[in-house]
């Protein structure tokens, strides 16, 4: 359902909209269904024994649909997760990172018009690395390779290019 439906269904409301065949509106209608729906999948607790993955994204990224998926793939392949959501601020997220103990986090990084990734990503993982007390693992949905500055916790950065990928890179974890 996610990879010949739904996803092809985003892609498509997305040509549109950047070709102009559909307003920003019609544009956060269809995504607003979406998400109604992916928040009716009810899959049970993973019973595993790791301490879960936080997803989020960015402070001005509100990209929410490809992380309520990633959300959906890790609890599929029997992976805990906290879910917090779009738009956090690095400072907050690195707090509930702390807080959570968790090693990993699943960051989706897609530019829009208010969040541009060359441009933000760094600012931002340099913050929370300043705020973390414990090393982290960062997985950025959607990244591309750029040359990353050397960080006292964050000692791992993972980019996935598609939910594909990251599908196949969560069955590899088990």
């Amino acid at each position: 359902f996610i990879f010949k439906v739904l996803i092809p269904i985003i892609h498509a409301v997305d040509k549109m909209f950047l070709d102009g065949k559909y307003s920003v509106t019609q544009e956060h209608i269809i995504s607003t269904i979406i998400r109604y729906q992916l928040s009716q999948i009810n899959l049970p607790d993973s019973d595993n024994s790791n301490e879960g993955f936080i997803i989020a994204t960015p402070e001005g990224n509100l990209h929410e649909l490809p992380i309520l998926i990633a959300d959906i793939l890790c609890q599929l392949n029997r992976i805990s997760t906290f879910y917090l959501g779009a738009g956090h601020p690095a400072v907050c997220l690195s707090e509930a990172v702390n807080k959570l103990k968790s090693k990993t986090i699943i960051l989706g990084v897609v530019s829009s018009d208010k969040w541009v990734y060359e441009k933000n990503i760094i600012p931002f993982l340099k913050i929370m690395d300043k705020n973390l007390k414990h090393k982290l693992k960062v997985i950025l949905g959607g990244g591309r390779s750029i040359k990353f500055p050397e960080f006292k916790h964050i000692e791992d950065i993972v980019l996935v290019k598609s939910l594909q990928d990251f599908d196949t890179m969560l069955s590899r974890i088990q």
